[in-house]
């Protein structure tokens, strides 16, 4: 990359990082790195542009740190559930970082450019899902009858839908959206065997498993079913 275009997109990423990037205008960027705006635009035809490259540089930086970060996912000591509940605690450490910022106001004001980095990421992701649903299944934690590319195509969609919809969007914190969206995991993808160990490990307060009757023992047994129970009233229990 030429000196001067990798000056603009440095300079441009920590001030988009700093203050958002409806914030930040191109007079600002081209004072910060001393040059005039006709030189600004002999490398971008428009803010959109400038935006899209830092988009990229970003995503680099992220890659390498989340593949420095996320190694412990090797960890052969751990298994499918472990590792998803791993990956959402370092999601939720993740947004308390500028980079979150820049991302809302990524999906808020430039859906498009938005839009390019999902198409770029998607095949990886939804390879890495797929991974990890296997080695679910062979470990018997994850669900069986259900296909497990669509299962993975699923997930995919359920986490883009609630980021364009809910983050930026919802007075509800983003730690409780991945929260919510870490348990209806759990729930829609592992059987019974992965429910109560996670339940066990991770989630002491969380509502038992009901026991199935003897009469519809079998019915849940041929589907694959099985049941959370109420939580207990401690007011009613006394």
């Amino acid at each position: 990359m030429d000196e001067i275009k990798d000056q603009i997109v440095q300079a441009a990423s920590q001030m988009f990082l700093q203050y958002g990037l409806r914030s930040v205008t191109i007079d600002e960027v081209c004072n910060e790195v001393h040059i005039s705006k006709k030189t600004f635009y002999h490398y971008f035809r428009q803010k959109e542009e400038l935006i899209e490259m830092v988009l990229l540089n970003q995503c680099e930086i992220h890659n390498k740190k989340q593949n420095k970060k996320l190694s412990i996912l090797d960890d052969p000591a751990l298994n499918a559930i472990d590792k998803l509940v791993l990956a959402f605690k370092h999601w939720k450490q993740e947004t308390a970082t500028p980079s979150m910022t820049f991302l809302y106001d990524l999906m808020k004001y430039y859906p498009d450019i938005h839009s390019k980095m999902l198409e770029r990421q998607e095949q990886v992701t939804r390879e890495a899902i797929k991974k990890w649903i296997h080695q679910g299944i062979d470990e018997g934690l994850i669900r069986t009858d259900i296909n497990a590319d669509l299962l993975a195509m699923y997930v995919q969609l359920q986490f883009n839908k609630v980021f364009s919809e809910l983050i930026g969007k919802s007075t509800i914190k983003v730690t409780s959206i991945i929260d919510f969206l870490l348990d209806t995991n759990i729930r829609v993808l592992v059987n019974e065997t992965g429910y109560r160990y996670y339940q066990s490990k991770y989630k002491r307060k969380y509502p038992a498993l009901s026991p199935v009757s003897s009469d519809t023992k079998e019915e849940a047994t041929h589907h694959s079913n099985f049941y959370w129970a109420s939580p207990s009233n401690p007011e009613k229990e006394k």
